[in-house]
C-alpha cells in the first residue's frame, strides 16, 4: 500500500482520506480511480491481496468490496496468471450475470498496484456463518444448496470450472449466496454442453505447460500417493485440499466433473460445518480422499446423504451431472423460483451461547490435530464435557454431530500415530 495509507490504528475502521468529494458528474463515464473511495473496513487478506470494504467518497451510501492485489508480490511469486485469470473469468461471468454469481464492477490499476471492485456482500463469508455448526434447519439448508446449485450450472454453462469450490469462497448479499474468487478458475475447451463433458476425457497434464493454474505443496512432495517434484508446474494440481477430487491430487484433470466433487464436499460442509475429509497434514487428507473415507453422524438428513455420496465419487465417470443433482430427491417440492428470490436472515436457530459452545468443542477437536502424539486424557475428558453441556440443552442433533467429529478425529489421530510409528520400525 501507499505511504501513509492507514490513518487510524485499527485495520477495521482505517480510512484512506478524510477529504469528501460533494459531487463528481464523471462518476460512471470513466474508469473508477482509487481516489474515489473512502476506505471503510479491511474484510479479507491474503498472501498476495486485501479486501476492503469501501464506499464512493460522491455518493457514501454506496458500498463495494475492493480487492487490491500488489503487482510486486503477485510478480514475485509468479502468480500474474491467477490475477489476469479472474479478471477474464469476472468479465465472461457478468454478460449476463447471475444472481448467485458475485459481479464485477470495475478493474482499474496504478503503478503498484491492481483493483478489482466487486458488489459488496453484506453478509460476509459463507464459512464465517456456518462453520462449527452447519444449518441446523434442513429447509433452509435445502434452499441454500438450490442456490449453488443455480449458481454452479452458470459458471459451468458460460464454460468455466470453477477448481476451488468451498464455502469460504461463497459469500452473502441480503440472504443469496454467491460465488467468488475466480483466480484459479479454468475456461474449459471440451465439449460444448456441460452435460456432454465426461471423465474419459481425463488426461494427463504435459508437464511442461504454462496453460491454467498451479500450486504445489511441499507436504505431499514425496509420499506414497506418488513422488512429486515441487519444481515442476502442475496444470491441474488446483484448489484446497479438503476439497480436491482425486484425480486433481494427481494433476489430472476431469473438466466439469471436478467441480461436481467439490460440490459434494461444500454440501457437507455447510450442512455440518466441518469439512468431509480430515487430517492433520495435506498428506493425510489427500490419503483419505484417495481412500473415499466419507463418513455421516447419526441422523444425517438421508436424502443429502445420497446426494453428496453420488457426488463425492472417486470415478469421475460416475459422478452425477449437474442435470442428475436438480432431479435429484432431496430438492422434491422446492419451488424453482426460492432458488435466486428467497431472502434467508439467519442460517442457523442457535442462541449465542449454544453456539459458543460449539465452536469451543470443535476448536479443541481441531487442536487434537496439533498435539497429536501430546494429546492427553484430559484434553479428550474436556471435550467430552463441552459436548455432554450440548446435550443437556436438548440439542440432540448437534449432540450427534459433535460426537461424530470427535470420534473420528480420535480414530483418525490413531491411524496417523500408527502409521508413523511404524515408518520408524522400518
Amino acid at each position: 500500500m501507499k505511504s501513509g495509507f492507514l490513518f487510524s490504528s485499527d485495520p477495521k475502521v482505517s480510512k484512506l482520506s478524510d477529504t469528501k468529494v460533494v459531487n463528481d458528474d464523471t462518476l460512471g463515464k470513466r474508469k473508477y480511480r482509487l481516489d474515489d473511495f473512502e476506505f471503510e473496513r479491511n474484510i479479507g487478506s491474503g498472501n498476495l491481496s486485501e479486501v476492503w470494504h469501501v464506499t464512493l467518497k460522491a455518493r457514501p451510501k454506496e458500498s463495494y468490496a475492493l480487492k487490491i492485489f500488489n503487482v510486486q508480490k503477485v510478480k514475485q511469486n509468479n502468480h500474474v496468471k491467477y490475477v489476469q485469470q479472474e479478471r477474464t473469468a469476472m468479465l465472461h461471468l457478468n454478460s449476463p450475470g447471475h444472481p448467485n454469481v458475485i459481479r464485477m464492477i470495475d478493474t482499474f490499476r496504478d503503478d503498484n498496484h491492481v483493483y478489482l471492485l466487486y458488489e459488496y456482500a453484506d453478509g460476509g463469508e459463507l464459512w464465517e456463518e456456518i462453520k462449527n455448526i452447519g444449518v441446523p434447519d434442513k429447509s433452509i439448508a435445502r434452499v441454500l444448496v438450490w442456490q449453488l446449485l443455480n449458481g454452479l450450472e452458470y459458471i459451468h454453462n458460460r464454460r468455466l470450472i470453477h477448481r476451488d469450490i468451498k464455502c469460504e469462497n461463497i459469500v452473502i448479499q441480503n440472504g443469496i449466496l454467491k460465488f467468488i474468487d475466480f483466480g484459479t478458475s479454468k475456461f474449459f475447451d471440451g465439449p460444448e454442453n456441460p452435460e456432454q463433458d465426461c471423465a474419459n476425457t481425463t488426461q494427463q497434464p504435459n508437464a511442461g505447460s504454462s496453460k491454467g493454474t498451479t500450486t504445489t505443496d511441499s507436504n505431499v512432495a514425496q509420499t506414497s500417493l506418488g513422488r512429486l517434484n515441487t519444481k515442476r508446474e502442475f496444470e491441474n494440481y488446483v484448489g484446497t485440499p479438503n476439497f480436491m477430487p482425486p484425480e486433481a491430487i494427481s494433476n489430472q484433470s476431469s473438466g466439469y466433473a471436478g467441480d461436481l466433487w467439490s460440490f459434494g464436499c461444500t454440501i457437507y460442509q455447510l450442512l455440518l460445518g466441518m469439512n468431509c475429509f480430515i487430517g492433520s497434514s495435506s498428506y493425510f487428507i489427500y490419503k483419505n480422499v484417495k481412500g473415499n473415507k466419507l463418513g455421516f453422524p447419526q441422523d444425517f438428513d438421508l436424502d443429502a446423504k445420497d446426494l453428496i455420496e453420488n457426488l463425492i465419487v472417486s470415478d469421475p465417470n460416475n459422478r452425477m451431472t449437474l442435470a442428475d443433482v436438480r432431479r435429484h430427491k432431496y430438492f422434491a417440492g422446492i419451488d424453482d423460483a426460492i432458488g435466486t428470490i428467497c431472502k434467508l436472515k439467519r442460517f442457523d436457530s442457535l442462541d449465542v451461547e449454544s453456539r459458543s459452545i460449539c465452536s469451543k468443542v470443535q476448536e479443541a477437536i481441531f487442536d487434537l490435530t496439533i498435539k497429536r502424539e501430546g494429546v492427553t486424557d484430559t484434553d479428550y475428558e474436556e471435550i467430552e464435557e463441552l459436548i455432554e453441556s450440548i446435550r443437556q440443552r436438548g440439542m440432540t442433533s448437534m449432540v450427534n454431530n459433535l460426537l461424530f467429529n470427535y470420534l473420528r478425529m480420535r480414530e483418525q489421530l490413531a491411524a496417523e500415530i500408527d502409521e508413523a510409528n511404524l515408518y520408524m520400525r522400518e
